[in-house]
């Protein structure tokens, strides 16, 4: 277990809620390094247990987690629809099994001006910093922050034409959104003959389709229409995504509530899959695609033993944390179990009708 002080000065909550405090950060027996704090989430500010967004003033967190190299912010999320904070945990370790990109995260003990937060989810954040670590170049990313970014033209909210079209995107540092614009026009505009080549223009479609596969599977009912961020590749022009926000996943809802297990369908939902999978190739190309992941990173002899292991980590730190420890955490790891199993099962049966 990692261990993260903030020291933010008094009473720091109150003063969080009504915006952003400066104060140092701490990780495990490293330096006190000057940072700036906010509360993050649209949603999850509501509850008790409340997200962080961290950022680093001049010095930055060194060959550290979550992220294992010098980043300049990170995000500590309270998952606290979660009652075993394993559901972001396992998302994002199962999406890099699939070819997909995500988040690199760390569980932590948080302390807040010396008193205990409880466990957090620790989580690189999507930047230059994310970037530099895999080796891309660097180039323009955006946050999908509404269901505005649901590839389409037309916004779920008015029934009209988005205006501006790039409308459910926020650009980071700046980033000039005309990329946006373009790969939605063409994408939209494609006759049906010729849309699989238009989209391969603007995606790897292999790994667009494997980010669908994880987000279908871990049933993330947002995660198709926003909950994810794009980045460009600036030599070869092509959008990389990456999925974020997976609290709500794994059998719950975004108040921590069941989910029912066919509450998201096989194909998820988004204008860009919709015309993909309308497709005799796309849909044959997705369908593939699928059953291997069921038969290998996605089948119960890969999952099961991930949630036993990640489960292993959490529970001896549990009782530190004053809203987990309210859980029968066995009971609610066996539900994560039998949750895995089932929806396999019924995306398989699912598929064979595809």
């Amino acid at each position: 277990m990692d261990f993260c002080a903030l020291a933010l000065g008094p009473e720091p909550w109150p003063r969080l809620a009504e915006g952003s405090l400066t104060g140092t950060l701490r990780w495990n027996d490293g330096p006190e390094l000057p940072v700036s704090v906010r509360i993050r989430g649209a949603h999850s500010r509501k509850f008790p247990k409340r997200s962080l967004q961290v950022t680093l003033r001049g010095a930055r967190l060194p060959d550290e987690p979550p992220a294992g190299h010098t980043v300049r912010r990170i995000h500590l999320n309270a998952d606290f629809v979660d009652p075993t904070l394993l559901r972001s945990a396992l998302s994002y370790t199962l999406f890099p099994l699939l070819g997909v990109d995500a988040p690199r995260w760390r569980h932590v003990l948080l302390t807040v001006s010396g008193e205990p937060a409880g466990l957090y989810v620790a989580l690189e954040s999507v930047d230059r910093d994310f970037c530099r670590r895999r080796g891309w170049a660097p180039g323009p990313i955006f946050y999908a922050i509404n269901r505005n970014a649901n590839f389409g033209l037309i916004s779920p909210f008015t029934g009209t034409l988005k205006e501006p079209l790039e409308r459910g995107y926020q650009p980071v540092d700046g980033a000039d959104p005309a990329p946006i614009r373009e790969m939605l026009m063409e994408l939209n505009l494609a006759d049906d003959a010729s849309v699989l080549r238009v989209a391969h223009r603007w995606f790897d479609l292999d790994r667009y389709l494997h980010w669908v596969i994880g987000a279908v599977f871990v049933g993330n009912r947002d995660g198709f229409v926003h909950n994810y961020a794009l980045y460009l590749e600036p030599r070869e022009r092509r959008f990389r995504i990456i999925p974020w926000d997976y609290d709500a996943t794994w059998g719950i809802d975004i108040h921590g509530r069941p989910a029912r297990l066919d509450r998201v369908p096989v194909t998820g939902w988004n204008k860009l899959s919709h015309r993909l999978f309308a497709h005799p190739e796309g849909r044959r190309r997705f369908r593939l695609a699928f059953l291997r992941a069921l038969d290998g990173p996605l089948a119960p002899h890969s999952v099961l033993p991930l949630i036993e292991r990640l489960a292993a980590q959490v529970e001896p730190w549990r009782e530190q944390d004053p809203y987990l420890r309210q859980a029968d955490f066995p009971q609610e790891v066996e539900r994560l179990r039998r949750w895995a199993v089932d929806r396999r099962n019924l995306l398989l049966r699912e598929l064979a009708s595809l």
